[in-house]
């Protein structure tokens, strides 16, 4: 999946979570441990094997299922003494959709969920070639375009633009926490 695909499920899965659960919209903080839990095991795992070479896939140590639960326990270690709970509930939910979202990826390529991604290191995915970190981004960014373009406005366009105007206005429906916070520094720097 897209890094703007993991934060988009994390957020609204987050979002959901948070208003039926607790009866309030996430905070600012909340989304920014919200986007980072999603981005981080590809914060990992992709510069592991494609730049430094330490992994054979893209899928290794920050996808593990095994790995997983120590740092979700980290994320609560470390808000224990603030005491701000929702914070660590907030990252860990967003890491897990992550490790969840890539498993079940495959299906919309009509394959099979793929759960060797987070079974290192019992099992992994075959690895692909071995070009460097921004070949990898570039190859991967052109595949994009074509997916998206090829047959002129095609479903897998309108459905991605139809999941990124949900995702909006969930996002303003919460009050457009993250955003609205650095509207407001912004603003009262300026004053």
């Amino acid at each position: 999946m897209w890094p703007w695909e993991h934060v988009a499920v994390g957020y609204v899965l987050y979002s959901l979570a948070s208003n039926l659960l607790v009866g309030d919209s996430p905070t600012g903080r909340e989304t920014a441990a919200v986007v980072f839990g999603s981005l981080l095991p590809d914060l990992i795992d992709k510069p592991l094997a494609w730049t430094v070479g330490v992994t054979e896939t893209g899928y290794s140590i920050a996808h593990s299922l095994f790995v997983a639960p120590f740092v979700c326990l980290v994320a609560y270690a470390l808000v224990a003494r603030s005491g701000d709970w929702r914070l660590a509930g907030a990252f860990s939910l967003a890491y897990l959709s992550h490790l969840v979202t890539d498993v079940l990826n495959p299906i919309r390529a009509g394959r099979s969920p793929e759960p060797r991604v987070v079974l290192w290191p019992i099992s992994s995915p075959p690895a692909g070639d071995h070009g460097g970190f921004l070949d990898h981004v570039g190859v991967y960014m052109i595949r994009y375009a074509n997916d998206l373009f090829a047959e002129g406005v095609s479903a897998g366009f309108v459905l991605q633009l139809s999941l990124a105007a949900m995702v909006v206005v969930v996002w303003i429906h919460d009050g457009a926490p993250l955003g609205s916070d650095c509207w407001r520094f912004v603003r009262d720097r300026l004053r």
